[in-house]
């Protein structure tokens, strides 16, 4: 299955629907889906369930705005910046707060994530989230102060961006975190 809005049909939607109800009745506290939706997905989404539910990381934007700042310099590293403009995360035009990088440029990353393969080489694909986030803290002028991982798969290099980045670095699992604890 393909990344990013252009990507989601109402299938997908509705078989992720299904697979939410079925997550909630087996006691899931919080939903959250490993790519993006768009907001209209996200609607739909959280009207099949009563649990909170994250169907992007970039729904973090308002809460590191609102902490960092609205002159903040904001990155977002994302599955392929082709398919994430300003207007899909509500953005007003020319806003130069925000810089996004893709991941389209990678080598191994990229690849294994669009062609679904079983494997992944971790070294390289750790090389590549670290390229892109040199790429994106160009991208930021040299100065970020907080970056959005829209891409789950780039967990896993969190530290790595963050060092690469010079900047906190959010993804899906926070947001699941801090609503989990909140739960508690």
């Amino acid at each position: 299955m393909g990344h990013g809005a252009d990507a989601v049909g109402a299938s997908v939607v509705e078989a992720v629907g299904e697979a939410a109800r079925m997550l909630e009745a087996d006691g899931a506290r919080v939903i959250a889906t490993g790519f993006s939706l768009p907001p209209d997905a996200h609607s739909r989404l959280r009207a099949a369930v009563s649990v909170p539910v994250f169907t992007s990381a970039l729904m973090v934007l308002p809460l590191v705005r609102a902490t960092h700042g609205p002159t903040a310099h904001i990155g977002i590293l994302t599955f392929d910046s082709r398919t994430l403009t300003p207007d899909h995360i509500g953005l007003p035009p020319g806003d130069a707060t925000v810089a996004i990088e893709g991941m389209e440029l990678s080598r191994a990353l990229y690849p294994a994530l669009r062609e679904d393969r079983p494997t992944l080489d971790a070294t390289a694909a750790e090389a590549d989230a670290a390229l892109a986030a040199q790429r994106l803290r160009g991208r930021a002028g040299g100065r970020l102060d907080a970056v959005i991982l829209d891409c789950a798969a780039l967990g896993p290099f969190a530290a790595r961006i963050r060092h690469e980045c010079d900047a906190p670095v959010f993804d899906l699992a926070t947001l699941v975190r801090w609503v989990d604890t909140s739960l508690l």
